[in-house]
């Protein structure tokens, strides 16, 4: 049940269910704490939004890295550094220079795809907080308003795939297979930089429940049109791909493998929950949670393998967007933002175990 009161210390108390707490741990244009009390030398970025948690590769610790959608070049991505334990040590401005940077999603080997929501001039770029390394990807063809990426590497057919939506009425899903080079140089940032890819479009036969991919774009750009307007947040977990029709509230399945496809509605109220239904929904390695879309009801929520919706925190202080929703390597801390003023916050249980799920890099839609 959603009982617990969390205060951040500026006026804002947002309610948690029982068993969680939670910490404030940056705002927009002032220092990042860390957890030794010192400060960082650069501001937390503005307009927080889509997020990935990257596990550093040797010390246990962990990047946040959390985009930007402030306009006219002042938006890019930002990293919160955390230690083994899950407390901050270190923030820095991983990317610059780019616009209204929304979504995007990690790569197989680690990295942040951050993308362009930039009209037609929006591109993706590929972030390595570790290493600093940052490029322009291909994995689109051409300028767009582009939303989320995500990948698939238990295709049988080829070493990976990825996929990126476009939240435009339009905006086709994009299917991006590397050229087989891209994958012989066992450097991995050669996989979206390596030219001769091929783009291929998402075809939803509404018939017989069946799909396809395009070669062409306008054969994408109908479908998108007709069936799921301006696509948002897209995860693939297990060949099974979820996306979200923004203007439609509808979320759609792909069975990558057998080539069908299922419309869900993303319309639900809000409930409380009894404290034993938590425990199995903490428990439920199915669980796909889920940032609210924006508005009065700024919360988190969640989605079992039944189908029913829940809510774990609710926004009572903010009248904005949610998102950046991930969780550490060892799934003991939830992050997520309030974007008007960057507020990123940090959940845990107060039990010390660990949330199980799996982060639907999608939007739910409050009635």
């Amino acid at each position: 049940d959603l009982t617990v009161p969390c205060d951040d210390g500026n006026g804002k108390i947002i309610t948690l269910s029982r068993g969680m707490a939670c910490a404030l741990l940056t705002t927009a244009g002032t220092p990042v704490k860390f957890s030794n009390g010192t400060l960082s030398l650069q501001n937390m970025h503005t307009k927080a939004d889509g997020a990935g948690v990257i596990p550093h590769p040797s010390d246990g610790g962990w990047y946040y890295v959390s985009n930007s959608e402030a306009s006219s070049s002042g938006g890019g991505a930002g990293t919160i550094r955390f230690d083994a334990t899950g407390g901050v040590i270190g923030y820095d401005r991983t990317l610059t220079g780019t616009t209204r940077n929304c979504g995007g999603g990690r790569t197989y080997w680690n990295t942040w795809v951050t993308c362009e929501e930039n009209g037609s001039s929006g591109f993706c770029y590929e972030v390595d907080p570790y290493t600093g390394y940052t490029s322009l990807v291909k994995n689109v063809l051409q300028g767009g308003n582009y939303e989320s990426f995500a990948y698939d590497d238990a295709d049988p057919d080829v070493d990976a795939r990825f996929f990126t939506t476009e939240d435009s009425s339009n905006g086709a899903l994009i299917r991006y297979t590397p050229h087989p080079n891209a994958f012989a140089s066992n450097n991995s940032y050669d996989i979206l930089k390596t030219d001769n890819g091929s783009y291929e479009y998402l075809v939803l036969n509404s018939i017989d429940g069946t799909f396809s991919w395009s070669p062409k774009l306008v054969d994408g750009e109908s479908s998108a049109n007709a069936l799921f307007p301006n696509s948002e947040g897209i995860d693939v977990h297990n060949r099974i791909l979820n996306f979200v029709s923004k203007v439609n509230k509808e979320l759609f399945t792909l069975d990558l493998a057998a080539g069908t496809w299922s419309v869900t509605t993303t319309l639900s109220g809000a409930f409380d929950l009894q404290p034993d239904q938590l425990g199995r929904i903490i428990g439920d390695s199915e669980i796909l949670y889920f940032c609210e879309d924006g508005g009065g009801n700024a919360d988190i929520h969640g989605r079992d393998s039944t189908g029913q919706y829940f809510t774990i925190v609710r926004g009572d202080g903010y009248n904005t967007e949610t998102t950046g929703l991930a969780f550490s390597p060892d799934n003991k801390f939830m992050y997520m933002a309030f974007q008007a003023n960057s507020n990123v916050y940090s959940f845990w249980r107060e039990d010390g175990l660990p949330f199980n799920g799996v982060v639907a890099y999608t939007k739910y839609h409050a009635t």
